[in-house]
């Protein structure tokens, strides 16, 4: 098993990277882009895994940190794939995906590991 640094080092990186994705591009190219699209929602499939079981034992210690949401993102990914809105994955990668990042790295930061 993953220990909780290593799920918020890798929930850090897949976010800059999902950011990264969209980075000085629209929707309009966003939508025309489904390898984008792929990518983008995969890095927020593993983001949401990471943080759900990180989030266990280090939610108080960041109320800043959307926990439910990242995991309630993840579930529609993985779960509810048909519903998928490319409209509001390109947002969150464009609009929260680095203050996510951002806050993960200050956990990290903090966290005291055994």
């Amino acid at each position: 098993m993953r220990s909780i640094i290593a799920r918020l080092t890798d929930a850090r990186n897949y976010a800059r990277e999902a950011a990264a994705y969209v980075d000085h591009i629209g929707l309009a190219e966003f939508s025309a882009d489904s390898l984008r699209q792929h990518a983008v929602s995969f890095c927020l499939v593993v983001v949401g895994e990471a943080c759900t079981e990180a989030a266990k034992g280090l939610a108080e210690q960041a109320p800043e940190i959307p926990w439910a949401k990242i995991r309630g993102m993840r579930n529609i990914l993985v779960h509810e794939y048909w519903q998928i809105d490319e409209e509001i994955v390109y947002n969150v990668a464009r609009d929260d995906a680095e203050f996510l990042a951002a806050s993960l790295d200050r956990l990290l930061g903090e966290i005291q590991v055994p």
